[in-house]
């Protein structure tokens, strides 16, 4: 008699809403439909939906250049003021980002600004400073949504073999936007 009551309990409480939790939103939206770009030569490029946003990983070693589309349904931040003073775009410590110059991407001239990123934190159980880098991102308009475009590079000292700055550099004049 216990579990007839038990049972219907059970499935009342797994069936009740949980409060004012915001579902995950997965969007089937793919970086092609909206721009075109090529990874630089010898970087390996993985595309994924995260923070409900499409969003392309290219990297070499230690240097990584990120594609982001945001402003969609889902997406954390709805347009590039929300982004610009949000936490993603702020060095440690919350201080705004430097504007470090300008650039022409997909025809526009957009701010590249300049924050710094933790590269390795200390252990969880242990105190002491982060090691830090260099991020360097720009905000591109495309109608109702918005990129966001990025480079950094993985570590405090700098990679002598390769200049992933120059292809970061190539990789913004190259980037398309597409007219939707």
């Amino acid at each position: 008699m216990k579990k007839l009551f038990i049972l219907p309990l059970l499935l009342l409480t797994a069936a009740a809403p949980a409060g004012k939790e915001k579902a995950a939103v997965k969007t089937t939206e793919k970086l092609a439909d909206f721009a075109s770009y090529a990874a630089p030569e010898g970087w390996t490029a993985v595309e994924k939906v995260g923070q409900g946003d499409p969003q392309a990983r290219l990297e070499k070693g230690l240097h990584v250049i990120t594609v982001r589309l945001a402003g969609g349904a889902g997406s954390r931040y709805k347009s590039p003021a929300g982004f610009q003073g949000g936490f993603e775009a702020r060095s440690l410590g919350g201080k705004p980002a430097e504007k470090a110059r300008t650039a022409i991407v997909s025809g526009a001239r957009v701010m590249v600004y300049r924050r710094n990123v933790p590269v390795a934190l200390p252990p969880p159980d242990e105190s002491g400073p982060a090691s830090m880098t260099t991020e360097e991102f720009c905000v591109l308009p495309a109608g109702k949504r918005f990129f966001i475009l990025s480079y950094s590079y993985g570590d405090t000292t700098p990679d002598p073999a390769y200049d992933g700055e120059k292809a970061w550099g190539e990789f913004l004049k190259t980037f398309r936007a597409k007219k939707r």
